[in-house]
């Protein structure tokens, strides 16, 4: 194992406070009053996981385009105050930083992987303060990449940007389609992180290349260990 590559949200860091709660402020600041809070939820999920190019200011005016209201003059504004006050409450998961020290101290090679707007999850991954550790990020909203996990070619530009074949990487996430499969469909290895893993990984495929650990504490471990990972 040369590389590792990490899912963003639910693996290193997760929104801290309640996401329908920012919503419900973004909406407001909007003044789309009129909209049911859960249509307007709805929407921008909608929105936001959406192929292409993509960042939180062009999902707001998708939605407002879809009420058929006319985006507000200060919306450019008004997206950096939401962003701002999102990345505000993001917060690390325990062991993050510790494992990716160890990591980085160890010479292996990291990229993070991750679905969603661009300006959105920079944000996020700016407050972990986390980015000196990536030799690359990959954000599916990123004119540059324009896919979104399980698509293998968000993978294969992980491989590509760290120099190293697929064979050589393994991918560590959440979730089982998104993380998991896309990257066995390449042929990384990948690491079930979480409640899932713990709880038996669910519908999760098997394949001599897939492991599970419960937190990043056990994945550091399994790291460590080449001969735990030997399929």
């Amino acid at each position: 194992m040369r590389a590792v590559c990490f899912d963003l949200d639910d693996t290193l860091g997760r929104y801290a406070s309640d996401f329908s709660a920012f919503l419900a402020l973004v909406r407001n600041e909007l003044a789309l009053h009129q909209c049911d809070m859960n249509a307007f939820a709805r929407l921008v999920s909608e929105e936001m996981r959406r192929d292409g190019p993509l960042t939180f200011e062009l999902v707001l005016r998708r939605v407002l385009e879809r009420l058929q209201q006319r985006p507000p003059a200060d919306l450019a504004a008004l997206t950096r105050a939401a962003l701002a006050m999102y990345a505000a409450d993001y917060r690390p998961l325990p062991g993050a930083a510790e494992l990716l020290d160890r990591l980085d101290a160890a010479g292996v090679k990291l990229a993070l992987l991750t679905n969603g707007p661009d300006d959105m999850q920079r944000a996020a991954l700016a407050a972990l303060g986390f980015e000196g550790h990536f030799r690359a990020v990959l954000v599916s909203g990123d004119r540059d990449v324009a896919a979104r996990k399980p698509a293998p070619r968000i993978f294969s530009l992980a491989c590509t940007a760290l120099e190293v074949t697929p064979e050589e990487a393994v991918m560590v996430g959440d979730d089982l389609d998104a993380d998991v499969a896309g990257a066995l469909d390449l042929g990384m290895g990948a690491v079930l992180v979480g409640p899932l893993a713990e709880a038996g990984g669910g519908a999760a495929p098997s394949a001599p290349a897939l492991w599970r650990a419960r937190d990043l504490a056990e994945v550091g471990r399994l790291l460590a260990e080449p001969s735990r990972m030997a399929p």
